[in-house]
């Protein structure tokens, strides 16, 4: 699904919103984290060079998919706070 620009695996831990859908995509993820959390960028890359090709040109930073970042500026501080880690 897609969630505030961020692609998000659907799972048991996600609820689907009004509007929402699941569909399928093809994506890779960028960095590893907790999967509600980390979002995938649509990629058709399959070869390590075309991995990094497809890293050298993106304007979307490593945390740009971190769906905590679209919720709150300090989202993971604050989870850390709650003792989520």
């Amino acid at each position: 699904m897609v969630r505030d620009g961020v692609i998000l695996a659907n799972s048991q831990y996600i609820k689907l919103k009004e509007g929402e859908e699941v569909k399928t995509m093809t994506v890779r993820y960028r960095t590893c984290g907790d999967m509600p959390i980390t979002g995938a960028v649509e990629s058709t890359a399959d070869t390590l060079q075309q991995v990094i090709d497809e890293v050298s040109t993106t304007r979307t930073t490593e945390r740009g998919g971190r769906a905590d970042d679209k919720r709150a500026e300090t989202a993971m501080e604050d989870r850390k706070k709650q003792g989520y880690f």
